[in-house]
């Protein structure tokens, strides 16, 4: 019964508060701004489009995004990225959608001055719940729940404390579960709170779970009455559920078959069979127990009746289990068989040996004591004959299995032989191969920085002295000067580009932010941003360069061909990884066209050489997400 009701309905009141509150704070927020009004049109619908249309729900926060870039709307870009990160939950890419979250809370500026934003906390430690790191979760509700607390936002403090209940629940630790869901019933006002009667069902079924009985009976009454207040059938069927499980637990049985009959009757009025069919079986147990056999049996059979009328499998199983004992405590054992019979069919292999055993009890046990005694005649006649049979085969088997035996070892020995060795030659190979491969890369970069210092040292030099040079002559080669200095700044250009000074003096974080700073000054189509999650800094010199390489190539690409409004760049830097994230709004393209060019497919080979891992993922016109992973990197 606590089970029934537990995790999925406070998931949805969590997630339903989270979304809805972003919602009443586009309200509260509203603005003459025709635009920004669009948007917050937009962030009401995406709650139901949540629950119903999940495409519908992508394409909404896209334009949301998109729209919110355009006219630097704050509060339409912090709902665009929580819905992001609620997909990436929906989805099950936890992992991702924690490292989103972190990056936007980090990131994004004066993002707690929202009422609202307090939901990507507790969509964290949601996460976390669903990874059972229950503790990394309790903490991230609780900050949710402070920060709520401070901007006095009753639904945003409703669904943190929610939260937490779920996750002592989900921890079984049903008493700490219990005060939190305590202070939700200290919001008196319904208008703030909609969901009072499942929070008292809730708080009924820890304490049927702690075994305070009386308690779990007090609360679920409550709720019941609190369900009937507002005509919430759901909250009422399980209220009188798990109210009846707490009576009879009591040793009131006649009452516990009261809540549990009048149940039955709501379930009915809600068209939930599923629930329907365990109150029945429920009643069912419990007229058994109480040896009222005929009542037992008769919601035995309309479990049974209703599983099958709406093919509930699970349901029908213990509905056949639930008859055939009803049946065979009453003696009827024929029927009883009969339906043991029908429950095999829904039970695996490791239970059919004993469901077959015990059908075989009530329905051929004469029959088998027959048949037990006339193949113990039958074995005792053909004993002294096969006796005679295997004394005769028993050094043929002998010889015949030492010769298979040495035949297979030999064989086996050749094939262990072989195997190795081609393992060790692949190995070699691959070693060689990889040795080349960096033996290759670092002549590149060391030749790189021989032709940036020459042309540093050398012609930039010549070039400085011939300007020095004209300007002691006469005014009329001033032109034949100002093309010297283009020159030498040209070359000097040459020369970081093909040795990134910022790489070599400040490391690849700054050097990547310095270049999408010039790309944002330069590009008046795309807007690149840049979030640096980076731990450490430093890391092995060659891996910086084949990081920056791997960014230069990607970012060229990006300009050239995905007609891109947006280019989000992440990258994360800790002692177990280095991970590069590139993800575009433009054009993209499918997985069956051939997009490797020379500059994608050296970039491959670059990073194959160092183990490292390139993931790319497209579609037309939906944009595309480029991830770059080097795992146990060599740090400084």
């Amino acid at each position: 019964m606590v089970k029934s009701i537990k995790c999925t309905t406070i998931l949805w009141i969590g997630m339903f508060i989270l979304l809805c509150n972003g919602y009443s704070f586009a309200a509260q927020v509203k603005t003459s701004n025709p635009v920004n009004n669009i948007i917050d049109s937009l962030i009401a619908t995406v709650p139901n489009l949540m629950r119903s249309d999940v495409n519908g729900a992508k394409k909404t926060i896209l334009k949301i995004n998109q729209l919110s870039q355009e006219a630097n709307y704050q509060h339409g870009k912090i709902e665009g990225t929580f819905d992001r990160c609620w997909l990436l939950y929906h989805n099950g890419y936890i992992d991702q959608c924690i490292v989103t979250l972190d990056s936007a809370i980090n990131n994004i500026p004066n993002i707690y001055r929202e009422p609202s934003a307090t939901k990507f906390n507790i969509l964290k430690g949601q996460c976390y719940v669903k990874k059972e790191q229950f503790n990394m979760a309790v903490r991230e509700f609780s900050v949710s729940l402070k920060q709520s607390e401070k901007n006095k936002d009753v639904a945003g403090r409703a669904g943190a404390l929610v939260s937490i209940g779920w996750a002592y629940m989900e921890d079984n630790k049903p008493s700490e579960a219990i005060s939190f869901f305590m202070e939700i019933l200290k919001i008196k006002s319904s208008d703030q709170y909609l969901n009072k009667a499942t929070v008292l069902n809730n708080i009924a079924a820890c304490y049927n779970i702690l075994g305070k009985y009386q308690n779990a009976a007090n609360y679920a009454q409550m709720g019941v009455k609190e369900a009937r207040g507002m005509n919430s059938l759901v909250d009422l069927a399980n209220g009188l559920n798990i109210l009846a499980g707490a009576i009879y637990q009591q040793g009131k049985v006649k009452q516990a078959l009261s809540y549990l009959s009048e149940a039955s009757k709501v379930r009915e009025k809600v068209g939930d069979p599923a629930m329907l069919a365990s109150d029945y079986m429920e009643l069912s147990d419990i007229y058994r127990k109480s040896r009222q056999f005929a009542p037992s049996i008769a919601y035995a059979r309309k479990a049974v009746a209703l599983s099958i009328k709406n093919n509930i499998n699970l349901k029908l199983e213990s509905a056949y289990s639930t008859l055939a004992t009803s049946l065979e405590d009453a003696g009827q054992y024929k029927l009883a068989a009969i339906y043991y019979k029908k429950l095999l069919a829904y039970k695996d292999s490791a239970n059919n040996a004993a469901n077959n055993k015990a059908m075989a009890e009530l329905l051929v046990k004469y029959n088998t004591q027959k048949k037990t005694t006339e193949n113990l005649q039958l074995k005792q006649d053909n004993l002294s004959a096969r006796l005679r049979l295997i004394s005769k085969q028993r050094w043929l088997t002998i010889t015949i299995s030492i010769a298979v035996l040495i035949i297979l070892s030999s064989i086996f020995l050749y094939i262990f032989i072989r195997s190795r060795y081609k393992t060790r030659l692949v190995q070699q190979q691959i070693a060689e191969q990889k040795n080349r491969t960096l033996a290759v890369l670092e002549t590149e970069e060391n030749e790189r920085k021989r032709i940036a210092a020459d042309l540093h040292d050398g012609v930039c030099q010549m070039l400085a002295t011939v300007s020095v040079q004209l300007k002691r002559t006469i005014p009329s080669i001033d032109t034949a000067q100002h093309l010297l200095e283009q020159a030498a700044e040209e070359v000097r250009a040459v020369s970081h580009r093909m040795t990134p000074e910022l790489l070599k003096h400040y490391g690849l974080a700054k050097a990547i932010e310095e270049s999408l700073l010039r790309l944002n000054s330069s590009n008046s189509l795309t807007t690149f941003v840049f979030y640096n999650n980076a731990e450490l800094e430093g890391i092995e010199e060659l891996l910086q360069v084949i990081i920056f390489r791997a960014f230069q190539e990607l970012i060229n690409n990006i300009i050239k061909h995905a007609r891109a409004t947006e280019v989000n760049v992440h990258l994360t830097v800790n002692e177990e990884n280095v991970i590069l994230l590139i993800e575009d709004n433009g054009v993209g393209f499918s997985a069956g066209n051939n997009h490797a060019g020379l500059g994608l497919k050296s970039l491959m080979n670059r990073v194959n050489a160092f183990d490292g891992v390139l993931t790319i993922d497209s579609m037309l016109g939906k944009g595309t997400t480029v991830i770059l992973t080097f795992d146990d990197p060599v740090l400084i």
